[in-house]
């Protein structure tokens, strides 16, 4: 009894073609989208010196367009319902810290009502949020 054994030998290398090939499509895809994930609202603040301040906890952003609408970080939320909805975020956290973005063409009365509806909702400290004049 004969056995042949097959002549051809197997090629055990990787081909890394394909593998270059989904790497630089998933570049190009994290590179266009990339820019898109910057997330904010498009604000005019007012200009004033000082410095950073330092943070813990991620920081609660209440954000006041020049209509007269009401972010809390970039969501959309009634004037009526800021201080419940101030009250239940703060619930929980050892920091009761809001960071006020307010654009400068808007009334110091609405921004006052607004700061008066943040302290009924339990915040400590409340932080204005300007930029450097030389940014503006």
């Amino acid at each position: 009894m004969q056995v042949k054994r097959n002549s051809k030998k197997t090629f055990n290398d990787i081909n890394m073609t394909p593998f270059v090939d989904v790497v630089l499509v998933l570049l190009i895809i994290f590179m266009v989208t990339a820019p898109l994930l910057e997330q904010g609202i498009k604000l005019n603040l007012p200009a004033a010196k000082g410095g950073a301040l330092e943070k813990d906890e991620e920081p609660v952003v209440v954000s006041l367009k020049d209509n007269e609408s009401v972010f809390i970080n970039s969501q959309e939320i009634s004037e009526q319902s800021l201080d419940k909805r101030i009250s239940l975020i703060f619930k929980n956290r050892k920091d009761k810290n809001v960071f006020i973005k307010a654009d400068a063409k808007l009334p110091y009365g609405f921004v006052a009502k607004i700061i008066s509806k943040i302290k009924e909702g339990g915040v400590e400290k409340i932080g204005l949020v300007t930029v450097p004049p030389d940014k503006q």
